[in-house]
């Protein structure tokens, strides 16, 4: 009977054991398991960061490109000019390319909404730019006389509103990079950082 006993005890402590090893090898595999996931999705998050970096880079300097042709549409507005035709090289597509990606990845509510306003400030003065190059194109093409007392008062509201319209694209591109820009962006655009002491 001391046998039989002594047999039903081994056989007892080596299922207990082979269950306990199995419920230990399996709370391993899902501690491993788990781990691994995290580690699949901190990579994942470090890939899609290091392109939003990239897009933010291309992003602000078409923000700087940008801003100084806002600045040299001024410039020749301000000559006074007023049958000179302004081409305006503005660029948006860099904007079109990052646009899903940075919305998507950019934490911060107000640099998306800023940069968005941006884009679609350049856009607005590209249309108006070249609004008013088929204007002077018409009146220099038309049949006209010198002395047309309303296309000439038509061209200069034009000058005056694509002035505005420049001026806006200027300062939200200062703004933008003055808040959002790294130093070499700052430096390209003229905003001087002060030298830590």
């Amino acid at each position: 009977m001391q046998g039989i006993a002594h047999i039903a005890i081994d056989f007892t402590v080596q299922v207990l054991a082979g269950i306990v090893g199995v419920f230990v090898g399996v709370y391993f595999a899902l501690v491993s398991e788990r781990r691994r996931r995290e580690q699949d999705a901190l990579e994942r998050e470090a890939e899609q960061m290091q392109g939003f970096d990239r897009a933010v880079d291309s992003v602000l300097g078409s923000v700087v490109k940008n801003t100084a042709e806002a600045k040299r549409i001024l410039r020749v507005l301000a000559s006074r000019k007023g049958t000179l035709l302004v081409h305006a090289e503005l660029e948006s597509s860099v904007w079109f390319a990052t646009q899903a990606q940075f919305i998507a990845l950019c934490p911060n509510v107000d640099q998306r909404v800023i940069v968005a306003q941006f884009f679609d400030e350049v856009r607005r003065l590209q249309a108006f730019s070249d609004f008013r190059s088929n204007i002077l194109v018409r009146r220099i093409t038309a049949p006209l006389q010198e002395d047309n007392g309303e296309l000439v008062a038509l061209v200069a509201d034009v000058d005056r509103h694509l002035a505005d319209l420049a001026e806006d694209v200027r300062m939200c591109g200062m703004m933008l990079i003055n808040d959002h820009g790294k130093p070499v962006h700052k430096r390209l655009i003229g905003i001087r950082t002060a030298v830590p002491t």
